[in-house]
């Protein structure tokens, strides 16, 4: 199931004997049409045109993100089908069948585009509370949520079992930071009374390792946010540094604005960003930042909140966008 978008587009052009390069073509056109919601986005949580140009400009700087596209991986389509869907999802200001229908299919495509799809489902759930939450409806808010949950745990064990490269065992056993590179001088002897590769499994890693996991825990999120690699060259270091430090601090100054005047947009993101960074301390961070970049346009929409002017916000939110 996992996986299927790409697989698909590969199996149909070998099928057909189309060549492969038709699924990069299809890539780039969903990366230039991401890019271009990606304005729009910030243009809508803004109400400036301006500042809309010069995130896109910035959104578009970062080359290691984009070079996706010209290449078969998954999380080409993935990057580019969050962002439309972050553009469908908080451009819904009336919950219509048919929009809600969309905003289930869309998360659909991306829960079997990667695994990591499901990962929008909490998100997703928080920002219709917060968007057309009322108190009223609070009890039937809240079987939602605990539905939502219930099926985010199923697909979570789901993914888990999916085989292949999911063993989140192996990463305490052999102390792996980045994926697939061990740290440890020695194999640590790890015996699990349940199924490793689920929820309960990763508990148990975590109750009966405690000391091993916070070792690894903090070592995993300075790599994940600290973007840098021993194995990158000096200049693909001091870019991706030059490029993300600051943007750290932009999101700082920005968070209280947006959480202010855009609450379930900020909602939304801040959730999928802490999940992200939760899947990353519960397991290992990727060689070259792929789980980084999948939140990239979410930290950048996060720090438009710095330019974010109420009166503006509220206008603009209600016209034609």
């Amino acid at each position: 199931m996992f996986y299927s978008t790409e697989i698909l587009l590969i199996a149909l052009c070998m099928k057909w004997s189309i060549s492969l390069w038709f699924v990069v073509l299809l890539q780039c056109i969903a990366n230039a049409l991401s890019l271009y919601f990606f304005y729009k986005l910030v243009r809508y949580l803004t109400a400036s045109t301006q500042t809309a140009f010069l995130f896109s400009l910035f959104f578009l700087a970062m080359y290691y993100y984009h070079l996706y596209n010209v290449h078969l991986f998954t999380e080409s389509l993935f990057f580019s089908f969050s962002i439309l869907y972050a553009y469908l999802l908080f451009t819904t200001v009336r919950l219509s069948f048919f929009r809600f229908s969309l905003i289930l299919l869309g998360l659909g495509l991306l829960s079997i585009t990667r695994p990591t799809g499901i990962l929008l489902i909490p998100p997703t759930l928080f920002y219709f509370i917060f968007q057309f939450g009322e108190k009223r409806a609070l009890a039937l808010s809240s079987v939602v949520i605990l539905a939502g949950l219930a099926g985010f745990y199923f697909l979570l064990n789901a993914a888990l079992n999916a085989g292949g490269e999911f063993d989140f065992l192996l990463p305490y056993i052999e102390e792996h930071i980045i994926c697939g590179v061990p740290t440890a001088t020695k194999a640590n002897n790890i015996q699990m009374a349940v199924n490793k590769n689920s929820v309960e499994g990763l508990w148990a890693i975590i109750a009966n390792n405690g000391d091993l996991f916070s070792r690894l825990a903090k070592q995993r999120f300075l790599a994940f946010w600290g973007v840098q690699r021993s194995f990158y060259s000096t200049f693909h270091n001091a870019f991706l540094a030059i490029y993300f430090y600051p943007l750290y601090l932009l999101i700082c100054l920005g968070a209280r604005k947006m959480f202010l005047y855009g609450t379930p947009q900020a909602i939304f993101i801040t959730t999928y960003i802490l999940l992200t960074t939760l899947t990353v301390v519960l397991s290992c961070d990727e060689w070259h930042n792929r789980f980084l970049f999948a939140i990239l346009p979410f930290l950048l929409l996060m720090a438009t909140g710095l330019f974010i002017k109420k009166p503006n916000f509220y206008e603009y939110k209600n016209v034609g966008h």
